[in-house]
């Protein structure tokens, strides 16, 4: 059964969660079991396996290469909601890949890229900085901007994509769809 992380996700929590699994595996439970088949890339007799074959078969069921990379998940999004600069700075400079990866690992969530995760809570000082280090989701981030009410960073926002006009996008987006109501608060670069 494929997890999803939650919009917060939180290290301890899923370390327990990943004891929890350890424990159903040593008792047999019947799905716990079923997970071991369908995640863990080489299942085990149930007794032998440890807290690390937990962590990644969960981390595989999360959507994700390993359990590493839930832990910078839980640490980025919890270094965006915090509005701290200097961790997000670090976790993306040690792994560049991180900026066009969705900040919570789910290809569906709509919290997206960490920029655009970023415009959702607003931290315009963390979209500056990832835009300067090539994040390229200002399009989606505009629009999660919008959605949230954020009409300082919806604007910031507007101002990096160069001030576009309706037309001039490939997609339709939040922001378009709100163009009537919203042209006093946007104006246009002479």
């Amino acid at each position: 059964m494929k997890r999803s992380l939650p919009v917060c996700p939180d290290v301890d929590t899923l370390e327990q969660e990943a004891l929890d699994l350890l424990q159903a595996f040593r008792a047999g439970d019947v799905t716990a079991l079923a997970e071991l088949a369908e995640f863990h890339p080489a299942p085990a007799v149930a007794s032998e396996l440890t807290l690390d074959d937990a962590k990644l078969l969960l981390a595989r069921s999360y959507q994700a290469p390993s359990w590493a990379r839930v832990v910078t998940a839980c640490e980025l999004v919890d270094a965006i909601w915090r509005d701290d600069l200097d961790t997000v700075r670090r976790l993306v400079t040690d792994d560049p890949s991180l900026l066009h990866e969705n900040a919570i690992i789910r290809p569906d969530s709509h919290w997206g890229r960490p920029l655009t995760y970023a415009a959702n809570v607003g931290r315009d000082g963390i979209i500056r900085m990832l835009h300067a280090q090539w994040a390229t989701d200002l399009l989606s981030a505009l629009d999660r901007a919008v959605l949230q009410g954020n009409i300082g960073t919806a604007r910031m926002l507007h101002d990096m994509l160069g001030c576009p006009t309706p037309g001039t996008l490939r997609r339709s987006t939040a922001f378009w769809r709100c163009t009537p109501s919203m042209d006093a608060n946007f104006p246009t670069r002479r």
